[in-house]
């Protein structure tokens, strides 16, 4: 496990704009586990959590291990989540304080937009005060549409709590967590499997053209683990990769949170589909014509 940490670049700070139909599928990394993708104007944001507690950009809104503060930033948001004006829907992976931001949901709440998630995570999306005709809860391989994006819930396994039962009196089941898998406009399929043990089902998902991958340190944290990130990433051969769950949190000695892309790299098979991006920086995501 690193003792010191590789840090994101500075954020590419993002507007209305970044939420417009400029004809095109794009995505953006946020930090941490919070993506964007913008689908010909059909704006999903994943596991948002992009809002500071205070005024300081760099106390994060989700808590630490012990849960006895917030955690501290390397890098803060690109954008916050009160500064979102328009939105269609949030997809939630899981109910973890790094993936469910309280200030983030609740000012997105205010949108009225439309809140995804499993039935575990539409639970705890009530607990914050979403209302609950806003949620609408879905289980493992089911697909729903969101405008012109189909949705398909991937599955995965995240059952950290296993390990601090001294602490946790209940531990995450199947089905409480979940990745998903988004078919844009022109047939575009972009892929977040969420936080999860690596899963013989994750090897099958050759249909991505885009993958967010997570190549945290930490493996017993219940994620992939470098070695077995690797391997998805090499196997998914025709994908592009964009690292994230890296390079926000200011947690040396914490495995989940920490990766490194120069050190990740030179592990991928054609390295070119690699990239670790800036917060907030768009990336345009185009059909692998391999892929039919």
């Amino acid at each position: 496990m690193s003792t010191k940490q590789a840090a994101a670049e500075t954020p590419v700070l993002m507007t209305d704009e970044d939420f417009e139909n400029h004809g095109e599928v794009s995505v953006y990394w946020l930090t941490s586990a919070s993506v964007l993708i913008n689908s010909h104007g059909t704006t999903i944001l994943m596991d948002p959590v992009i809002t500071p507690t205070s005024e300081d950009p760099l106390i994060s809104e989700a808590m630490d291990d012990d849960q006895t503060g917030y955690m501290p930033l390397l890098v803060r948001s690109p954008i916050y989540a009160p500064d979102i004006h328009k939105l269609t829907a949030v997809l939630t992976t899981h109910a973890d304080v790094d993936h469910m931001g309280f200030l983030s949901i609740r000012a997105l709440q205010k949108l009225g937009v439309a809140f995804h998630g499993t039935p575990y995570v539409g639970k705890a999306l009530e607990e914050l005060g979403v209302p609950g005709e806003q949620i609408t809860t879905h289980l493992v391989g089911e697909t729903f549409q969101i405008e012109d994006v189909t949705v398909e819930v991937t599955d995965a396994l995240h059952p950290w709590q296993k390990y601090f039962p001294q602490v946790y009196d209940y531990v995450y089941q199947p089905g409480d967590c979940c990745g998903y898998k988004c078919t844009c406009g022109g047939g575009v399929v972009i892929w977040n499997p969420g936080d999860s043990e690596p899963l013989d089902s994750h090897f099958t998902h050759t249909d991505a053209d885009l993958v967010f991958m997570d190549y945290s340190e930490d493996a017993m944290a219940c994620h992939m683990g470098r070695d077995a990130a690797v391997r998805l990433s090499n196997h998914l051969i025709d994908s592009e990769l964009v690292m994230y769950h890296w390079g926000t949190f200011d947690q040396p000695a914490v495995g989940w949170c920490n990766a490194d892309p120069q050190q990740i790299r030179p592990l991928i098979s054609r390295p070119e589909r690699f990239h670790a991006l800036r917060p907030g920086e768009k990336f345009v995501v185009h059909k692998n014509s391999k892929k039919g």
